[in-house]
Order: C-alpha cells, then sequence, then structure tokens
C-alpha cells in the first residue's frame, strides 16, 4: 500500500468501478437490488433462523433495539455486476466493529461469501471502530451490511465480494493495463495479494 494514501479516496472507488467494467464489460455503481430490510421480510426463507439470531444478537450488544431505520429496503450496493450476476462491497474501516464481527460469527457454516470471513473478524478486532452518529450506527451497519452478504442467496446470484479499503491503493491501478486487471481478479477471487 502506498504510504498515507487515505481509504476514503474518491477515486479508489472510481478505479474498482473501471476495473470491472473493463473486466466484465458492465457494471451498475449504487444499484438498488431491493434487499428488504427488516428480519420479518425474511420469514419463511432459507436463512430466516440465522437472520434473526443476527439481529438479535446486534440488540444486545449495546441495547439498541430499533435500529433498522429503512422502510422497505436497505440503501444500494457499492456495485453490482450483472453477468455473472454478484454484488461488490468496497469496505472501509468504519465496517471493523463489534457488532459486525458478531454477526459475522453467527454466519452459518454453509453461507458461501466473496471474502473471507475470517479475516474480516479479524479486521474487527483490529480496527475496533465506533461511529456514534447516531448511537445505533454500528449496529445498523452491521444488519445490513449482513443482509447484502445473505442477498445472494435471495437473489440467485454469485456470493458477495467485499474489497478492504486499506488492502491497496486501488487507484494506482490502471484499468488498461492486464497485469493490474490480473492483480484485481486476484483480490475479487479472495486471493488478497500484500504489496
Amino acid at each position: 500500500m502506498v504510504a498515507r494514501h487515505d481509504e476514503r479516496c474518491k477515486d479508489c472507488k472510481v478505479r474498482v468501478q473501471e476495473l470491472l467494467l473493463q473486466i466484465y464489460g458492465e457494471v451498475k455503481p449504487n444499484c438498488n437490488l431491493k434487499i428488504p430490510a427488516k428480519p420479518e421480510d425474511y420469514l419463511g426463507s432459507v436463512y430466516s433462523k440465522d437472520l434473526d439470531a443476527i439481529h438479535t444478537e446486534i440488540q444486545e450488544h449495546r441495547g439498541y433495539k430499533n435500529f433498522v431505520r429503512a422502510k422497505n429496503y436497505i440503501a444500494p450496493v457499492d456495485f453490482y455486476v450483472p453477468e455473472p450476476g454478484f454484488i461488490v462491497e468496497f469496505d472501509e474501516s468504519q465496517h471493523f466493529t463489534a457488532p459486525r464481527k458478531k454477526a459475522l460469527s453467527l454466519y452459518p457454516k454453509d453461507l458461501k461469501l466473496g471474502f473471507d470471513r475470517d479475516r474480516w473478524q479479524d479486521l474487527c478486532d483490529i480496527e475496533n471502530k465506533h461511529d456514534g452518529e447516531p448511537p445505533f450506527r454500528d449496529e445498523q451497519r452491521a444488519w445490513y451490511d449482513a443482509l447484502r452478504d445473505f442477498a445472494p442467496v435471495l437473489l440467485g446470484i454469485k456470493p458477495t465480494i467485499r474489497l478492504y479499503a486499506r488492502d491497496y491503493a486501488w487507484c494506482s491501478l490502471d484499468s488498461i493495463e492486464v497485469t493490474d486487471q490480473e492483480l484485481f481478479k486476484q483480490f475479487l477471487s479472495g486471493n488478497n495479494v500484500k504489496t
């Protein structure tokens, strides 16, 4: 990673989008996949009990019971690649919190993920972020991130891929260069290459 590179670099997300476009031909940034927001929306689904357990544990973490504020659907995903069909989330450090670690620990073992669950839990310990506005924001973000991870099962698409913003200076990649595309594909496949 380039020294002093800011994880909130706007060019990094632009470059991720450009790379996805070059590799897959189409990418939809900030795509609303109409992922339901409330636990009761998942009653009868294959993972309804797991999601209910996750929601309950997040509620019990600090006692915030009403952190689901979306009326129908959670906010759009960072990127959606229609063909072959998968979500890409770009996680800055604020996504790594105690409630997120708790949620990840409750994922069923058979849930297919496009990222390393153990590493994401470790990053929750390392980063240990707290976002106080609103006071229940950590719980809310953990719940919505969990829903983005479970969404592929409900939508019939490939597992959600998560990129850690601090893994690389993404803006340093050239979306036209084949070697940079290959490096990016390794990150997408979970073979995170440290530089």
